[in-house]
């Protein structure tokens, strides 16, 4: 026999929590939950090995908060709500029954948070970018693997293709020289997570159209804002054929000139006054 409880007191800054005296001497803090649970009450006597079950399902109870706060605004790997309890100092066999909680409630489920964080980051990250940070997260290689089979090459080119473009609009504002533009391009899908041959692909396609731009851009020395004009005017009167929203044509009209090798600083002006021009007919 261990002793008898001589009080039960609420804490002062949780009122759902106590701490249980034993022989008028602090024993341990438990939840009111726990109170009921076990039917302590002042008077009783308890045993040290019953005094342990409740100090450890009290432990299980915390952890069981903390691993759900920790989801609460977004989805986390099981190695995540493990590491976060590892932080805050419990033992192995509280995390061990916290995991096997969350698990069985589906609170946590590898699977389906890799299948979630895939079609996240596809739109912007390749399979490289995705595993390695799928791995970090400590997620089992053959998961990963799984999930990343169903990001099929083809919407990997595409959404690289996609990417490329835009980052050359992007590039082409401060560099027309076409081997920078190629490096600069190809470093950039690199670090997005693209493959060698992705990449490849990538550049040649995206750049195929520019080069000869590149190569034939006006000479700025020379350049004569009326043909600046001219030539965006006759394009412009060729995308709202098709495009009757103001933003996209205004994108649309100064990617392709930009494309022509204009300096920036002069495209944006020309551009608002063609389409300003036109507004007032």
């Amino acid at each position: 026999m261990y002793g008898k409880i001589t009080e039960i007191q609420a804490q002062k800054k949780n009122a759902k929590r106590v701490n249980v005296y034993i022989n008028d001497e602090f024993a341990i803090p438990c939840s009111l939950e726990l109170v009921y649970q076990y039917g302590l009450q002042k008077g009783k006597e308890i045993q040290e090995e019953n005094l342990n079950a409740i100090a450890e399902e009290d432990n299980f109870l915390k952890g069981k908060s903390d691993a759900l706060r920790c989801i609460e605004k977004t989805h986390k790997s099981e190695q995540q709500v493990r590491d976060k309890l590892i932080a805050k100092e419990y033992e192995e066999k509280v995390i061990n029954r916290v995991i096997e909680f969350m698990k069985s409630y589906n609170f946590i489920d590898d699977k389906r948070y890799v299948q979630s964080y895939i079609k996240e980051k596809m739109r912007t990250s390749g399979r490289n970018k995705i595993k390695f940070a799928l791995s970090k997260k400590g997620i089992a290689k053959n998961i990963i693997e799984d999930g990343l089979e169903t990001l099929g090459e083809n919407g990997e080119r595409e959404v690289a293709l996609m990417l490329g473009e835009k980052k050359l609009i992007q590039l082409m504002k401060s560099e027309n020289d076409r081997n920078k533009l190629y490096k600069k391009l190809g470093d950039f899908l690199v670090r997005s997570g693209y493959s060698f041959d992705i990449v490849s692909e990538v550049v040649k396609n995206v750049l195929k159209d520019v080069i000869y731009d590149v190569e034939e851009k006006v000479d700025e020395t020379e350049e004569d804002s009326s043909k600046l004009m001219e030539l965006a005017q006759k394009r412009y009167n060729i995308i709202i054929k098709s495009e009757k929203n103001d933003a996209k044509v205004y994108k649309k009209l100064s990617d392709f000139l930009l494309r022509k090798g204009y300096k920036w600083d002069n495209i944006k002006h020309i551009v608002k006054s063609v389409m300003i021009k036109e507004d007032d007919i």
